[in-house]
């Protein structure tokens, strides 16, 4: 006599215990559709910051070949205008004291340059020390200032580096190395987590230097890891 009710009762609970289910299955699919599009979008940002970082990377690379070229350059011109000037004497027996100590200065500044080329850092930074300690005011002044705290940045020496760095920004503002040291700063304020200090930076550049090489960088910078900025 039981039977019947809990038979009824199954085929009543049954078609709802499979709808459930299968509001549940869908549930579930549509959780997984959005963790594998959530991982794709992952995937692809990825991509764009390693791809972002890499041109990064690579266009400081050429900068800062091209400045040493750059440089190498023009201390062969000034020292061939120098030479002409003082012709038949030579430089050494030149009388004039202002192209006695710019002579020194470019030649402590040309064997800085090719010591940091030959890779010989440790004795290229004893050779821009010395000459910002020789010559404070001198035409080479921020470039020997720059050059430092290239140095100290590639050894992880953010504190130095840094120091050099905002010389170069608050000495030499108007100089062709300030847009790059600010760069530099931003760089280094993002590595030790003070992004208030490296999103005022990066902003400086676009304020003061819009046209600049260094500009597409500094919005990328801005782009990728401060998009609140914008």
């Amino acid at each position: 006599m039981n039977i019947l009710p809990n038979l009824l009762f199954f085929i009543l609970v049954m078609p709802l215990s499979l709808l459930y289910a299968d509001e549940e299955e869908k549930a579930l699919d549509l959780v997984y559709q959005k963790l594998n599009s959530i991982e794709q979008e992952i995937a692809v940002l990825r991509s764009l910051i390693e791809e972002n970082s890499y041109l990064i990377e690579r266009y400081q690379e050429l900068q800062q070949q091209r400045y040493i070229d750059l440089d190498q350059r023009l201390l062969d011109a000034l020292s061939k205008d120098i030479e002409n000037q003082h012709n038949p004497i030579s430089l050494e027996q030149s009388e004039n004291e202002d192209d006695e100590f710019l002579v020194e200065e470019i030649s402590l500044y040309q064997n800085a340059l090719e010591l940091f080329n030959s890779a010989r850092y440790a004795e290229a930074l004893e050779a821009f020390r010395e000459q910002i300690i020789s010559f404070p005011e001198g035409r080479y002044s921020a470039d020997a200032y720059f050059w430092s705290g290239e140095l100290y940045l590639a050894q992880q020496r953010m504190q130095d580096a840094r120091e050099n760095y905002f010389v170069v920004v608050e000495k030499f503002p108007s100089h062709s190395r300030a847009s790059d040291s600010l760069y530099k700063l931003g760089l280094i304020s993002r590595n030790l987590g003070q992004e208030n200090d490296a999103v005022s930076y990066f902003l400086k550049i676009l304020e003061d230097f819009p046209e600049s090489g260094v500009s597409q960088l500094a919005e990328k910078a801005l782009e990728i890891t401060f998009p609140e900025s914008n």
